[in-house]
This record gives structure tokens, C-alpha cells and sequence, in this order.
């Protein structure tokens, strides 16, 4: 449980970022289609789940204290 602790917000922080690069690169060149493939829609998935991840064991240990 401590590894998983320790991993989902460093997850969600690096997926957000790629997001971020993704989204600017594909407003400065549209032509190349970056947030159209199936590539980022399973990057988009992981992060939802790390963040819905992320916030749920947040809550817990909230309460849990």
C-alpha cells in the first residue's frame, strides 16, 4: 500500500505534464493530430484513473486521521 501511496501522485503529476506538452504542441501544429490517436486516449484513461486513484486514498487517509 505504501508503494502504490508513493506512486499515484508522481503518476498523475508526469501524465498531466505530457498532457500539457500534448495539448501545446497540437495547438502550434494541428496538423500533426497529437490528442487525436489512440496513443493519447489510453494516456487520458491512465490519468483519470491515477487521479481518481490519488483522490480516493486521499480522502482515506484524511479520515483515517
Amino acid at each position: 500500500m505504501k508503494y502504490i501511496k508513493a506512486l499515484l501522485p508522481h503518476a498523475t503529476i508526469v501524465l498531466s505534464i505530457a498532457f500539457v506538452v500534448l495539448w501545446i504542441l497540437d495547438y502550434f501544429n494541428p496538423m500533426m493530430q497529437f490528442l487525436t490517436g489512440s496513443v493519447p486516449k489510453v494516456l487520458m484513461l491512465v490519468l483519470l484513473l491515477c487521479a481518481i486513484a490519488t483522490g480516493m486514498l486521499t480522502i482515506y487517509y484524511q479520515r483515517k486521521e
